[in-house]
């Protein structure tokens, strides 16, 4: 492998460990959060408190969805097999890894799926 695509695997590396830690220490405060008691006399405030546990909820479910993709990234980092789109079997562009460094589909094959 060439010394310059080392030093940019090693800077995806280290955005993806840098992501990975983020998301972990908010995953962990979520379910305190979420296991906050939301039972009150008054409608209007138990309707907010509803709402924002199920924000939170989603929120959660996405993270953990990142953080899956994540470590699923750096997984093929370690592999050698880093930045080949799943669809396609191209590799990702550098400028589509640079944006979403877990990417996982080239964005011709992303767009693809999208719309489907």
């Amino acid at each position: 492998m060439a010394t310059a695509t080392k030093t940019r695997m090693g800077s995806f590396k280290a955005i993806l460990l840098k992501k990975r830690n983020e998301l972990l220490a908010l995953v962990q405060r979520a379910p305190g959060v979420l296991a906050t008691n939301i039972r009150t006399p008054d409608v209007d405030e138990f309707a907010v408190k509803s709402a924002m546990q199920d924000v939170t909820a989603v929120t959660l479910d996405l993270r953990s969805q990142m953080l899956k993709d994540i470590e699923r990234s750096l997984k093929q980092l370690a592999e050698g097999t880093y930045g080949v789109c799943e669809g396609c079997g191209e590799e990702i562009s550098s400028n589509r890894l640079q944006a979403l460094p877990w990417a996982r589909y080239c964005l011709t094959c992303q767009e693809l799926r999208s719309r489907n």
